[in-house]
């Protein structure tokens, strides 16, 4: 991976022969067809029969009408449901949580694709069963179609790659690239999509979450206004000084600690359903849990993330909401979050026990936790 985000990553598009060896698909299309039909799962399924395009979206309730001539079933955040498909995400977990997006997971009959097009963000597609042609080109200026209104294609390109992938194989396709991928067979395809927000959706954001930021607020001051204008300057001029004062304080705000907690709140943003248990979990239970010794993993597609530096105790954030911990369960949370349950709650005296119980009993009432 190492060797990959030094030549690779955001630079070139680049295929991984058995990226994931023996891989073994962790749904199939019958599953996939299934969560398609449910209200909440963004689906959508793409056929081209006879060159015309048609493009329904989900919930499908009747397959057999719109599986005609060349076929592909898309399905968004498979890995929110299917625990073998989120944990697919841990083959790139160094790139970080916090630029995933989701898993969306397709499956296509022979010769099916949705056309060549560009995306604005990362994606590792990886090769479930049967094989798909893939062809990726270098960015470059492209005339944009709509061979159907919710279809968007481009003018065909000259492609740098040209290769079948088998199951197990990945490709690497970074922004803007052109790309065109077409089923050689029946086959099932995992795209690991990747965030890249603007950074004035990123200010957006901040602000939308920034509940904090009132105090964190200045207003503006310029008791030295005498040094800069005098009769001179023209009343409906700014100076260089002012504009330059006025982008100043708003770096102060931004580098206060009120907007990196905005921040925070705003790229842990998931958009989750409710995920709340039928049964609620009370203290005595967690507590018995707790003393047992027994593991909690993260739930399908849940992404907590977390700042590297923080100045006093453990803050991580599920999407928008901020859980705060002492320092001293800051470490087993940490293997919760990290994928990593090699470190069980035995470990934990009975003080620390008491501290963590509510926190624990909050994650698995709102469905962010299993109990392994």
């Amino acid at each position: 991976m190492a060797r990959f985000l030094r030549d690779y990553w955001q630079k070139r598009p680049c295929v991984i022969k058995q990226f994931m060896p023996a891989f073994v698909d962790p749904i199939d299309e019958h599953e996939l067809a299934g969560l398609s039909q449910e209200d909440g799962v963004d689906s959508r399924l793409i056929s081209n029969v006879n060159g015309e395009w048609q493009v329904t979206q989900g919930p499908i309730d009747d397959f057999e009408p719109l599986c005609k001539g060349a076929w592909t079933l898309l399905v968004q955040g498979v890995d929110r449901y299917v625990p073998d498909v989120d944990a697919l995400s841990d083959g790139v977990k160094q790139i970080g949580s916090w630029r995933m997006d989701d898993v969306m997971v397709s499956f296509s009959s022979a010769g099916a694709g949705v056309g060549p097009h560009i995306d604005e963000y990362d994606v590792f597609i990886v090769q479930g069963k049967g094989t798909r042609r893939w062809q990726v080109g270098l960015p470059c200026d492209h005339e944009t179609f709509l061979p159907h209104p919710l279809l968007k294609q481009i003018t065909p390109f000259t492609p740098l790659i040209d290769e079948v992938l088998a199951s197990g194989d990945a490709i690497y396709i970074p922004p803007k690239h052109p790309h065109n991928g077409i089923a050689v067979s029946e086959c099932l395809n995992y795209s690991i999509g990747f965030r890249a927000p603007t950074n004035l959706e990123v200010l957006n954001g901040l602000v939308d979450e920034g509940e904090d930021l009132e105090s964190a607020q200045q207003r503006y001051t310029d008791p030295e206004l005498h040094e800069y204008r005098d009769e001179s300057i023209s009343a409906a001029s700014i100076t260089d000084i002012e504009l330059n004062k006025l982008k100043r304080t708003i770096q102060s705000l931004l580098d206060s600690e009120q907007a990196q907690r905005a921040l925070m709140q705003s790229i842990s943003r998931q958009g989750l359903a409710d995920m709340s248990p039928e049964t609620l979990f009370d203290q005595d239970e967690v507590l018995a849990l707790l003393e047992n010794g027994e593991q909690f993993v993260k739930a399908p597609g849940v992404k907590p993330i977390y700042a590297q530096s923080q100045s006093e105790g453990f803050r991580f954030y599920i999407d928008a909401q901020e859980f705060a911990v002492p320092s001293s369960v800051e470490g087993y949370l940490k293997t919760i979050i990290d994928r990593d349950i090699s470190s069980c709650s035995s470990e934990l005296d009975s003080l620390q026990i008491n501290t963590i119980e509510p926190l624990i009993r909050l994650l698995l009432n709102q469905g962010y936790l299993d109990i392994a």
